[in-house]
């Protein structure tokens, strides 16, 4: 069938386009009130058209995403403008279509099929392929693997990175820890302050970008660019000479299992409660400016709850992790089976015929 001489769409609120076939899926309200009262959010207007959306489909979009209404109705916009895209691009025709969808019969086959596999995921797949499904060997699998636990179940973990001045060893895999008391103390500290005095220059004047995302990065660029050995001057005495080494570091602690930390550094380091930068301040081992990159919550940690109700916790939060990759799994499976059931193998004889 073949539209008349009037296909064009001239008339505001006539649905050249049934709304219902837009990409969501959603009832898209068209300007035709002939269906009954409407109450319009907004509305595309162009090319001698005009598409109206009703909060009705902003709610159900909303409701059947779980998505704020703020997100459905741009989301619903969009399917409109393609609407509205579509008709203008057929008004511009010299020759009617014979439908307005007018999609090419592969294109049609291949919408159909897409809407019936979306069936079949949402009554078939979907529902016996949950969280609860998962096997529970599976479960145990992963709950026995260490990394797998340590990314999941964890006390409140610390991301820090730190530059730090030290006296310079001897050799690579050797420590030496600066003087403690005395006077060749305080000269030690003088020198490492004065040989930090540059870089932390540079790190406050990057502070913004430190305090962002990849700011260890960027601290780990200005150490790199940074003097990387000073000399100190020996002491009245003729004593307390030597070398300054700058060094970087980059690690994650946890505090409430710090036993292998420096107490004065753990303390000074979480006086503050939220990433920034702390120091320049002095501990043992040298004189040190710390960025706390990022602070990650307790999760599921030991001892947050009797033993049973954190197993049971730990298997009901790994499931959720791991769900959709089983899901993905189990679906390249189950296509597997199905495209096998349904190849037809003929015998040598057979294809050779009579």
């Amino acid at each position: 069938m073949r539209f008349d001489g009037s296909w064009r769409p001239a008339a505001a609120g006539v649905c050249a386009w049934s709304c219902a076939a837009v990409v969501s899926g959603a009832l898209l309200g068209c300007g035709d009130d002939a269906g009954g009262e409407k109450n319009v959010v907004a509305q595309i207007s162009g090319e001698g058209q005009t598409l109206t959306l009703d909060r009705a489909v902003v709610e159900h979009v909303a409701a059947r995403e779980q998505i704020s209404e703020a997100e459905a109705r741009e989301r619903a916009l969009a399917d409109l403008r393609l609407v509205a895209a579509r008709r203008a691009e057929l008004a511009a025709r010299e020759e009617p279509p014979e439908h307005p969808d007018e999609l090419d019969p592969v294109r049609r086959e291949q919408l159909e099929r897409a809407a019936l596999v979306r069936v079949w995921l949402d009554d078939v797949f979907e529902p016996s392929h949950r969280a609860a499904d998962i096997p529970q060997r599976l479960v145990e699998q992963n709950m026995n693997n260490p990394g797998t636990t340590r990314r999941m179940f964890h006390p409140e973990l610390w991301f820090v990175c730190q530059a730090l001045i030290v006296p310079t060893p001897e050799s690579a895999d050797t420590f030496v820890k600066p003087p403690s008391e005395g006077e060749a103390a305080e000269r030690w500290r003088a020198a490492a302050n004065q040989a930090f005095a540059g870089l932390v220059a540079r790190a406050r004047r990057f502070e913004p970008d430190l305090l962002s995302e990849g700011g260890c990065a960027v601290l780990g660029r200005i150490v790199g660019t940074s003097q990387q050995r000073f000399a100190i001057e020996p002491g009245p005495d003729s004593t307390g000479s030597g070398s300054l080494t700058l060094r970087y570091e980059h690690f994650a602690f946890a505090p409430s299992d710090a036993g292998s930390f420096d107490p004065q550094w753990v303390e000074t380091v979480t006086a503050r409660e939220a990433p920034g930068i702390v120091g320049p301040f002095a501990t043992q081992f040298g004189v040190h400016l710390v960025l706390v990159a990022s602070i990650e919550a307790a999760a599921f940690a030991d001892g947050s709850l009797p033993e049973a109700q954190l197993r049971a916790a730990r298997e009901a939060h790994l499931r959720g992790e791991i769900e959709q990759a089983w899901q993905a799994d189990q679906l390249q499976q189950t296509l597997a089976k199905i495209r096998d059931r349904r190849v037809v193998r003929l015998s040598p004889e057979l294809e050779r015929g009579p």
